[in-house]
């Protein structure tokens, strides 16, 4: 028969411990407590709750279908835990914490270096962690809870996040010098669709502005992609090596045209504009320091 005492935080901690990472010894040590004590905060639980929510495989610690149910509810508690705390924090004027925050390619290199900056200097108390990946990645780990806020190249196709303009660029074709190309002044779409093209992975806001703009003028089917790449890093490479033309962020190629180991080549036809923008959940669902976090990024904008 299940107890009617209120759970404690600490069994929640033990139970997500213990799912998340695979087994009794490993919890103990990511809590920092005796492998006795995680067993007697998660055989409490199983008894408060008359359920059994985890198991012992030989693999290791697994959920049952009954932990599988309740390890999100669990989740949100200790999120909504340490909201508290930070609002308490906030409250006594002492702000102190942790806000991890996601950004897409392109705003993770040439755009939140001076925001996170700004950020610091507000909010001296608060350490800032930064995840990069492509745009649907950071929506990702912003829908999950495990980033507060992020800021991508496209704005997300979902109902479930708030979502905000803040700033841009545009997108400009590249080439390796000695390329036909880089002589021209400039060159038709149709021509360059027909070139071969290196790509980014499909969740990259880049590649589907790219794609939108070619399909309004019915060449995304012509386009010959050679290749896929997971980076502008790794496309900018590409495109040195010979192994086709690419759209990127002018953002992103300032130093190497500069440097001339890239060329810009105007596309008659193409002209692609885009706005970055911050993702996060409701502030009422996010911490003080992820809300004052979207407030500068909205600020700078």
């Amino acid at each position: 028969m299940a107890y009617t005492e209120p759970l404690s935080i600490r069994q929640l901690e033990v139970f997500v411990a213990l799912v998340e990472h695979g087994s009794f010894t490993r919890a103990a040590r990511v809590l920092g407590l005796s492998q006795s004590t995680v067993s007697g905060h998660m055989a409490d639980l199983e008894r408060r709750l008359g359920l059994r929510l985890v198991s012992r495989e030989r693999s290791g610690v697994e959920p049952t279908p009954a932990g599988e149910t309740l390890i999100g509810p669990a989740r949100q508690t200790l999120r909504a835990e340490r909201g508290t705390r930070m609002t308490a924090a906030e409250l006594s004027g002492l702000i102190r914490g942790r806000v991890v925050v996601g950004a897409s390619t392109i705003p993770a290199d040439y755009v939140l270096p001076q925001l996170l900056g700004a950020f610091r200097a507000r909010y001296p108390g608060i350490g800032v962690e930064l995840r990069a990946g492509d745009t649907q990645e950071i929506v990702d780990l912003v829908l999950s809870g495990d980033a507060e806020a992020g800021v991508v190249g496209a704005s997300p196709r979902t109902k479930r996040l708030e979502s905000a303009p803040v700033g841009g660029d545009h997108l400009v074709l590249i080439a390796p010098p000695g390329h036909p190309f880089a002589e021209r002044d400039d060159v038709a779409l149709a021509d360059v669709v027909g070139e071969p093209h290196v790509g980014r992975e499909e969740g990259s806001g880049t590649w589907r502005a790219v794609l939108n703009a070619l399909t309004a003028q019915r060449l995304g089917e012509d386009l010959d992609v050679v290749c896929r790449v997971g980076s502008t890093s790794a496309v900018k490479a590409a495109v040195r090596a010979g192994l086709g033309v690419a759209f990127v962020s002018h953002l992103a190629i300032v130093d190497e045209v500069e440097a001339g180991k890239l060329v810009a080549v105007p596309v008659a036809g193409f002209d692609v504009s885009r706005r970055f923008h911050v993702v996060s959940r409701k502030p009422e669902d996010m911490s003080p320091a992820g809300r004052a976090f979207v407030d500068l990024v909205r600020e700078g904008a």
